[in-house]
């Protein structure tokens, strides 16, 4: 038998509330953004700690100081893999509760 949770109420045990699914991908889609965002960063930081030192005796590429291309390059990555991110590793899903239904009045 389920005991049904009073939300008015705080007296009840976190065993009694049933895992959501939902919680779960957002939980795996919230570390896969997380993690993405943080390795751009530390590639973005190491490009500039190595090669944005003394950019006078480096190369041009196109144009640019070396480590300029290399941060625009690391700009256009980070954008195909937002991309990729938003179209494979995100889903849709129903807001509302799958328990529940409300008729409207």
């Amino acid at each position: 038998m389920q005991k049904s949770i009073d939300s008015e109420c705080r007296n009840y045990s976190f065993k009694e509330i049933e895992d959501d699914p939902r919680l779960k991908r957002t939980t795996k889609e919230f570390f896969i953004t997380f993690f993405t965002y943080v390795i751009y960063a530390g590639l973005m930081i190491a490009n500039l700690f190595t090669l944005g030192l003394h950019s006078a005796d480096y190369p041009k590429v196109l144009g640019f100081p070396l480590w300029i291309f290399i941060l625009i390059c690391l700009l256009l990555g980070m954008v195909a893999t937002i991309e990729l991110i938003c179209t494979f590793v995100y889903k849709d899903m129903d807001l509302n509760s799958s328990g529940s239904t409300k008729e409207e009045n």
